[in-house]
């Protein structure tokens, strides 16, 4: 996953409520700052948060759950996977 990565530098889905982009950035960088224990690779990280499906949450990915508002999920598997339940 990644160290130097900047978040600004992926692409969000656009919305028109500023309040909900405020929770989507929060909760993005949440999920990052967990993923990067993980992972230091940039470009994993970056590939993992928006094409792997997560089997374990519905098949979908970590972008299509936080924008969903299931942060915590995502959350909560990141932490399984720091605590070795998951490669």
């Amino acid at each position: 996953m990644a160290t130097h990565l900047l978040a600004a530098t992926w692409q969000k889905a656009p919305t028109t409520n500023a309040a909900h982009n405020g929770v989507l950035d929060k909760d993005f960088e949440a999920v990052l700052r967990l993923a990067r224990e993980i992972d230091h690779e940039e470009e994993r990280l970056r590939d993992w948060y928006l094409t792997a499906k997560i089997s374990e949450l519905g098949g979908k990915t970590a972008k299509e759950l936080v924008q969903a508002g299931d942060v915590g999920l995502v959350i909560g598997f990141l932490r399984s996977i720091g605590r070795g339940y998951r490669d």
